[in-house]
C-alpha cells in the first residue's frame, strides 16, 4: 500500500513538473541562434526572393518606392533631390529617369527662358536614357543592386535579439545593431522586414518579398530624350 502510495505521488509530481515546464517554455524567436546569425538568415532569404519591394525613407535620395528583382532589374519612384518624383526604369545595362512637373520646373529654373521652354518641352513625359555605369548613376544604381544592397548587412557586428513587435501586421523579432534596428519575421521564412538607421546615412525602409518577377518595360526610343541637347 505504502509502495502504491508513493508510485502515485511520483506520478502525480511528474505530472505537475511537466505542465510546470510546458508552462515555462521559452517564446523565445529563433531559438539557440545569435542575433548575428538570425539577421544574416533574413538577409539571405530576402536575397532568395524573386521580386522585393522596398519603400520609406534612404539617405540621400528621400522617399522611395521601388521593385528590385534579382534579375538586376528595378522599377519605381523615387524623390529627387532638387524637387518632384522621378520614375525609375533599370535594366541590367540602362537607367531610365521621367520627372513630373515639379522636378523639371527644378530642373530648368536657371536657364534662359527660350531654353528653359524648350527644355521643359523636351523633357515633359519623356525619359532620360543613361548607363548603369555612370558615376552620376551611382547612388540610384545601389538602391536597384539587390546584393550590393543587402551585402552590407553580413558584415554588421554586435546584433542582438530583442523583443518581438509587429510591423504591418507581421511578427517580428527586433535586431539591435550598433547600426540601427532590424527587423525579422518570426513566421513562414525569416525575411527582413524593416530597417531603422541613424547617423549620417539615415534610412527607414520596409521589404515585402515577392515571388514574380518584375515586370520592367523599357521606355520606346521616341519616348527617350538625350539630356545633352535639352537647351
Amino acid at each position: 500500500m505504502h509502495t502504491a502510495h508513493r508510485l502515485l505521488a511520483a506520478v502525480t509530481l511528474t505530472g505537475a513538473g511537466a505542465l510546470g515546464l510546458t508552462g515555462c517554455l521559452s517564446t523565445e524567436p529563433f531559438p539557440g541562434q545569435q542575433g548575428s546569425r538570425v539577421l544574416n538568415d533574413s538577409a539571405t532569404a530576402l536575397r532568395g526572393a524573386s521580386t522585393f519591394t522596398m519603400s520609406g525613407k534612404a539617405s540621400g535620395q528621400g522617399q522611395v518606392n521601388l521593385s528590385v528583382s534579382s534579375a538586376g532589374e528595378c522599377k519605381g519612384t523615387i524623390e529627387a533631390r532638387g524637387g518632384g518624383t522621378l520614375d525609375v526604369v533599370r535594366t541590367r545595362d540602362h537607367t531610365y529617369l521621367r520627372g513630373d512637373e515639379t522636378h523639371i520646373l527644378a530642373q530648368t529654373k536657371d536657364l534662359p527662358k527660350d531654353q528653359a521652354s524648350r527644355a521643359r518641352k523636351n523633357m515633359t513625359g519623356r525619359w532620360m536614357r543613361t548607363e548603369n555605369s555612370d558615376p552620376s548613376m551611382k547612388g540610384l544604381t545601389n538602391l536597384c543592386d539587390r546584393d550590393g544592397l543587402l551585402k552590407e548587412i553580413y558584415s554588421i557586428q554586435g546584433a542582438e535579439k530583442g523583443a518581438l513587435t509587429k510591423t504591418d501586421g507581421q511578427e517580428a523579432v527586433t535586431i539591435n545593431t550598433p547600426e540601427g534596428v532590424f527587423l525579422v519575421a518570426t513566421k513562414g521564412e525569416p525575411f527582413l522586414l524593416k530597417v531603422t538607421t541613424s547617423g549620417p546615412n539615415p534610412l527607414d525602409l520596409t521589404f515585402t518579398a515577392i515571388n514574380k518577377p518584375v515586370q520592367v518595360d523599357v521606355p520606346a526610343d521616341k519616348d527617350v530624350y538625350d539630356p545633352d541637347a535639352i537647351g
